[in-house]
């Protein structure tokens, strides 16, 4: 890969319990200097593999983008303290929410000494925050936890993607676009402030997503569940710059079923270009072999 675009990629060196991962990460395609705010983090030792996506600033003075960022520090935190917590924890999906709950804690401790948090009230309510998924696996069985707008798919023979998940981040966002104008600072702080980890009722229909912010109220929008695996099914954590490229089937076909070489990133990369998907990027992609 071209330095120029800052791909970090690799091939885990054994087999875990039948499994070979892959880890693609790429910066902004049309900005390859833009900051990066996904993270990543996995224990191959436990089956273990995550993915946090900082949720994006305003600028400051009144074009500088804040550096380093909030939001990549608390990706980070959250996928270190996910991955500490969940080590050595019993294989449920109640650990999976414990997990999160001790990262949002961490995350709150973080926020408390920042400066943009500080101001929140007059800058939009820009503060660190970070969407995240983790999948853990174990014996042909697979636990998740999914904060969208990061996600997780598992492709069986069928290539249909499961499990069926909600995108709160979206549906809030047709609402908010339809009826406020984003340039004005009072509609991002609405949308940080109130929306975020809350529940809004309106005409009957509710609103709101998660992310964790060090705030209560993530977890109303926290997704849990299992997956039965059975050999030879892909696996994928992503941050939502792979969204779209997994609703195109090709991709998921190709992934699926060709084995993970030096040709894979190449393969990811070209079609990144070719849907036109040029935002940041990180996906862990998991073979239960």
């Amino acid at each position: 890969m071209a330095e120029s675009l800052r791909v970090r990629h690799g091939i885990s060196a054994c087999y875990y319990r039948g499994m070979k991962h892959i880890l693609y990460h790429e910066n902004n395609l049309k900005h390859p200097y833009a900051p990066q705010e996904d993270s990543y983090l996995h224990s191959t030792k436990e089956g273990i593999f995550v993915v946090a996506d900082g949720v994006t600033h305003d600028p400051t003075d009144p074009t500088l983008y804040p550096m380093p960022s909030d939001s990549y520090e608390v990706a980070r935190i959250v996928c270190n303290e996910v991955i500490k917590y969940l080590e050595g924890k019993e294989f449920t999906t109640d650990s999976i929410k414990s997990a999160y709950s001790e990262a949002n804690k961490k995350v709150a401790e973080y926020n408390l000494h920042s400066p943009l948090y500080a101001e929140r009230k007059n800058n939009g309510f820009t503060i660190g925050a970070a969407a995240a998924s983790v999948v853990w696996i174990k014996e042909n069985k697979l636990l998740y936890g999914v904060l969208d707008d990061c996600f997780i798919s598992v492709f069986g023979d069928d290539l249909v993607d499961h499990p069926m998940l909600k995108s709160y981040v979206e549906m809030s966002a047709k609402y908010l676009d339809g009826n406020f104008d984003w340039g004005k600072i009072g509609t991002r702080r609405h949308w940080r402030e109130n929306i975020r980890n809350h529940k809004v009722v309106i005409e009957g229909k509710e609103y709101g997503y998660g992310v964790i912010d060090g705030r209560e109220g993530f977890d109303q929008y926290l997704q849990t569940g299992e997956v039965a695996l059975n050999k030879g099914d892909l696996v994928c954590v992503y941050t939502d710059g792979f969204i779209k490229m997994f609703q195109d089937r090709e991709f998921a076909k190709e992934l699926k079923e060709k084995p993970f070489t030096a040709e894979t990133y190449k393969f990811i990369s070209e079609t990144a270009i070719k849907l036109e998907q040029y935002k940041e990027k990180t996906g862990y992609f998991i073979k239960n072999d």
